[in-house]
């Protein structure tokens, strides 16, 4: 019987508290529950989408981050019930995330690049990328860093606040990649020679699958000690590896096809003339 009389008690002397109390909590409640109602539906709709895993770390930030400004205004708001200054408290606040702010300055700068990168949808793992002299296919984006394997298998770590401040080549977004290769060939060379050796490049671009129509082969320019000879052709690939294989075959063809025809490739030279002396 004492112990429902101490109950009673405290229930009238603290009606006010534990009223506002309930009320914070189911405020709280509705408005946790709208959030997550609201990150499900965008959830649904980002999963319907081929690229959603930047979007998905994106959408999970950003759904903590307004969870923690709700539960602070609402405990803003009690306190202020309660009579404490919330001008004070903001204050004191203030000051804390100043200090806090220097602190973290690297990694905010991190997760702004990161939110820029994603919103941007600058690139995404998998893909071929070329970032701050760093070339490599992307393995991982997090809201601090993105992670790239470069040819000689070697993982580059770059900073997100680096990657937002810098020019950013995402070669997997081409449609094709353009082959522009230049064949240097002697100065000896007939014109005849000169004709064949375009003609072969033709008929190397004619006859390979993984080329478009519309090539063109054609004498670029002359050197000090060569004839240039350019070839440019659109590949039908925009994976890069894939562009590097059909490089590669195209240049053994080349060498194979020049060798055979009696075509020389021309190599840095110099020709001396002495003149005689009549005394």
């Amino acid at each position: 019987m004492l112990l429902f009389t101490h109950i009673e008690l405290f229930f009238k002397n603290n009606l006010d508290l534990i009223i506002q109390i309930i009320i914070h909590l189911a405020v709280l409640s509705i408005l946790m529950a709208l959030i997550n109602n609201a990150s499900n539906n965008i959830k649904k709709k980002i999963y319907k989408s081929s690229d959603n895993s930047s979007l998905l770390h994106l959408l999970l930030l950003m759904t903590k981050i307004v969870k923690i400004i709700v539960i602070l205004c609402i405990i803003g708001s009690f306190m202020q019930c309660r009579g404490y200054s919330l001008t004070a408290v903001m204050t004191g606040l203030g000051i804390t995330g100043l200090a806090i702010g220097f602190a973290a300055k690297e990694m905010l700068s991190s997760i702004l690049g990161s939110i820029l990168i994603m919103t941007d949808k600058v690139y995404k793992i998998g893909d071929y990328v070329i970032i701050n002299g760093v070339e490599g296919i992307v393995e991982s984006v997090n809201f601090r860093s993105t992670k790239i394997r470069t040819i000689n298998n070697i993982l580059i770590t770059i900073p997100n606040n680096i990657t937002a401040d810098t020019i950013v080549q995402n070669r997997s977004n081409s449609e094709f990649f353009r082959l522009i290769e230049t064949f240097d060939i002697e100065y000896d060379t007939t014109d005849e020679k000169i004709q064949e050796a375009l003609d072969i490049l033709h008929d190397i671009c004619n006859n390979d699958d993984d080329i478009q129509n519309g090539h063109i082969a054609m004498v670029s320019g002359l050197a000090d000690s060569s004839i240039k000879l350019q070839l440019i052709a659109n590949t039908k690939t925009n994976y890069w590896m894939y562009y590097l294989e059909i490089k590669d075959r195209v240049y053994k063809t080349v060498l194979k096809r020049f060798r055979e025809n009696g075509i020389n490739f021309a190599f840095p030279s110099r020709t001396l003339y002495m003149r005689k002396d009549e005394n």
